[in-house]
């Protein structure tokens, strides 16, 4: 029966039943006594009398039974009373709703209590993993770079002086409790050709919050109120960064967007100022989370700029919590060519200054050929999967099929999700090591 449901462990409800029906006992003595508890006697009087003119003697059984009856029908009646109060309630607070509410409550308790998540990065990829995510936890945290000085953002970074809102707006819809309207509404890019042409919507609605809070995070908050989003979205510094990159042969690239038109070799990236102040509700979610996942994006321009924060970086490296990095399907041209797992990860500890992640997630579904093609026109070619060398980096492969059959090469949402928690518990459980071991036997797979 559904009514079980609520009784399950975990769920919260049974202390609060009991103590309602302490609370009855309570309120039932106490009109006893304002209300002279000698018609009590008076009633049980009656029955007694009724139940000997039927029966021609005294039937303590049957008295019994009707005492159960009468408990019996007065629990119904407070157990029934409860539940309309509580669904008109709830229609109240949720009038767009439909469906069992008991289904949408405890589905919301069960993500409530849900294992804190990190996600850092930028970018379409982050959004991608922040969409299956949303519906395995509420306490998620996507940790935003803001170093993106292109398009609209970087129009917004440059002619206002703040902070570029593109990444943070593809997580923020990515994240909102229902998409639709307002994702079109705040992906929307003005068209014509004066001063709006080529906006986003939802880049210059975050930027008037920033300007009319003065307060970044306070933007982020007001957004996120307005979007419903389940989880936060927060910067990772509330300055505007610039991010250059060392190239093999020694020219620096400056500016995000500018890094993988060079079409060169990259070797070190880095930002101007050289330590940026980061945002401390960011640092604290790092050090609270279960887990830290890096990825899936760009390796340079979205998931390194975040590293390159010192208090971020230094929180990445103390916590106690297992790092895990999405790798990229496929390499990008101008960052990652010919790059393997294993070049992923090396560069991650070399910009870390230290070996900090802990598991890859990396595909290994069949790509169409056709697909491939096309990506190989673009000079973009599968990442190579090298689990010894990346064994070497101090990190273990994790294959699965993470590829949506809609775009052919994109990490797909829900299998990306799935896999992910899928490790997540098992490193969470009391029983790790064996569940641990049953996971890598599942996923990790021969190639």
């Amino acid at each position: 029966m559904k009514l079980f449901r609520w009784l399950r462990p975990g769920v919260h409800v049974k202390r609060w039943l009991f103590l309602f029906g302490i609370g009855m006992m309570i309120t039932s003595f106490g009109l006893i006594l304002t209300f002279n508890y000698e018609w009590i006697g008076a009633l049980e009087e009656w029955t007694f009398r009724m139940l000997y003119e039927a029966t021609g003697h005294y039937n303590y059984t049957v008295l019994a039974s009707l005492g159960i009856v009468v408990l019996l029908s007065g629990v119904f009646i407070m157990g029934w009373a409860t539940r309309k109060l509580i669904r008109t309630m709830l229609a109240i607070v949720m009038p767009n709703e439909s469906g069992n509410f008991s289904d949408l409550i405890l589905e919301n308790l069960k993500l409530s209590k849900g294992p804190k998540v990190v996600v850092i990065g930028g970018g379409t990829g982050l959004s991608v993993l922040l969409r299956g995510l949303k519906n395995k936890t509420y306490n998620l945290t996507a940790v935003v770079t803001v170093a993106d000085d292109g398009g609209s953002s970087g129009r917004i970074r440059q002619d206002l002086d703040m902070i570029a809102p593109g990444d943070l707006r593809n997580c923020l819809v990515a994240l909102a409790d229902k998409e639709g309207l307002m994702e079109k509404l705040f992906a929307h890019r003005f068209g014509g050709s004066g001063g709006l042409s080529g906006h986003s919507f939802g880049n210059l609605f975050i930027a008037a919050l920033i300007e009319v809070l003065g307060d970044v995070e306070g933007a982020m908050n007001a957004t996120s109120k307005i979007l419903k989003v389940r989880g936060n979205v927060i910067p990772s510094s509330a300055e505007t960064i610039l991010l250059n990159a060392e190239m093999t042969d020694g020219t620096v690239v400056r500016g995000e967007s500018q890094i993988p038109l060079v079409k060169g070799k990259i070797k070190r990236v880095f930002t101007t100022p050289a330590d940026p102040k980061a945002v401390t509700s960011a640092v604290e979610a790092v050090r609270q989370a279960d887990a830290i996942v890096l990825g899936p994006g760009s390796l340079y321009t979205s998931i390194m700029p975040n590293l390159l924060i010192p208090d971020i970086g230094k929180a990445i490296i103390e916590s106690e919590a297992k790092k895990i990095y999405i790798c990229n399907v496929m390499t990008q041209p101008g960052e990652t060519d010919g790059y393997s797992v294993s070049d992923h990860v090396a560069a991650i500890n070399r910009h870390a200054g230290k070996e900090i992640i802990d598991f890859v997630l990396a595909n290994n579904g069949e790509i169409d050929p056709p697909v491939l093609q096309h990506y190989a026109e673009a000079g973009q070619q599968p990442v190579r999967i090298d689990k010894k060398e990346t064994s070497r980096e101090g990190a273990t492969v994790i294959l699965s099929n993470l590829v949506s059959k809609e775009t052919g090469s994109a990490h797909d949402p829900k299998k990306l999700a799935t896999v992910l928690f899928d490790l997540i518990n098992a490193l969470r459980s009391d029983l790790s090591p064996q569940l641990l071991h049953y996971y890598l036997k599942r996923y990790n797979r021969k190639r």
